[in-house]
């Protein structure tokens, strides 16, 4: 079993121009970042995971095939002293899942922290991830849902949604711009978080967070899945039969999801067959993702199901 992360208060590095978080401390997590082609919502996250207060030692973009410009953004966060790392592959279609484990291969980290690039981290993510972490369990994070025209404010950097009041959040959800208002709420630890510990529908691959090792005893995401849906849901399910449980971040690691259209559907039912195959014959194994060679290499056992 890996170690729980640990946070480092006394000598952190002092990163130029680093604005808020110069002096932050650093937790042995990883941030796993999605992205496909949206490079100013992808520099909203990265700029809220500049700013965190407690900061990830490592950030991995895993890039579904973008164009130029999501590089340039990258490499912008990391002349900044940012900790990102883009791990792209060539357009073939939406094939998140294949994208995703080869991010997961990068991570350096006891913890994984995942989330999308068009969900922006706000104050508390990282630390709260890191704060709650526990062995065998994986944490499923809340999002508050962003209306079209505050997304085309902020990615236009006419607003910023960053280091905001709970009266800053309270007008936006007078006026309709977010969906929700408890998620920037905050409420402490405690057993309520740990009521539901095989509900695998919390867990939403914009805010789930578990120990690196888990994600590759199961063999990480399952590569046959392609188009949209549900890998999050099949790598939850496939983590809890293998033993996992799951633990509420609810009030705590908020992220706003920014609008953007709804993606096709077509391939749904086809992806649902993974999900449906996870819950009804217990499986723990992906299908399609880690080989045992690479598992074992890490000195990990793997599930064998």
């Amino acid at each position: 079993m890996t170690t729980m992360p640990k946070t480092d208060h006394d000598g952190v590095t002092k990163r130029q121009g680093a604005g808020l978080s110069a002096r932050a401390p650093m937790a042995d997590a990883a941030v796993v970042v999605s992205t496909y082609n949206r490079p100013k919502a992808l520099n909203l996250v990265l700029e809220g995971l500049f700013h965190q207060s407690v900061q990830p030692r490592q950030i991995v973009v895993g890039d579904d095939g973008s164009t130029g410009e999501t590089r340039e953004v990258i490499d912008s966060w990391q002349a900044r002293g940012l900790p990102v790392e883009h791990c792209w592959h060539e357009d073939r279609g939406y094939r998140k899942s294949v994208i995703m484990n080869e991010a997961v291969r990068k991570v350096t980290q006891p913890l994984c922290i995942f989330t999308d690039g068009d969900c922006v981290p706000l104050e508390g993510f990282v630390r709260d991830h890191v704060r709650y972490a526990e062995p065998g369990y994986i944490l499923a994070g809340p999002r508050m849902l962003s209306s079209e025209a505050l997304t085309h404010s902020l990615e236009s950097g006419d607003e910023s949604c960053l280091g905001r009041s709970i009266f800053w959040w309270l007008g936006q959800r007078v006026r309709g711009n977010i969906n929700r208002l408890l998620p920037v709420v905050h409420l402490p630890d405690g057993a309520w978080r740990k009521s539901s510990p095989r509900k695998w529908e919390w867990v939403r691959g914009c805010n789930f967070s578990v120990e690196t090792e888990h994600v590759w005893r199961v063999g990480g995401f399952e590569e046959n899945l392609f188009g949209w849906g549900p890998d999050d849901s099949d790598i939850a399910v496939r983590m809890i039969n293998s033993g996992v449980k799951v633990k509420s971040l609810r009030f705590a690691a908020p992220v706003l999801h920014l609008w953007h259209r709804e993606e096709s559907r077509v391939t749904l039912e086809q992806n649902l067959f993974y999900l449906r195959a996870a819950l009804a014959e217990k499986r723990m194994r992906a299908s399609a993702g880690f080989s045992d060679e690479e598992i074992a290499a890490r000195g990990i056992n793997a599930c064998v199901r």
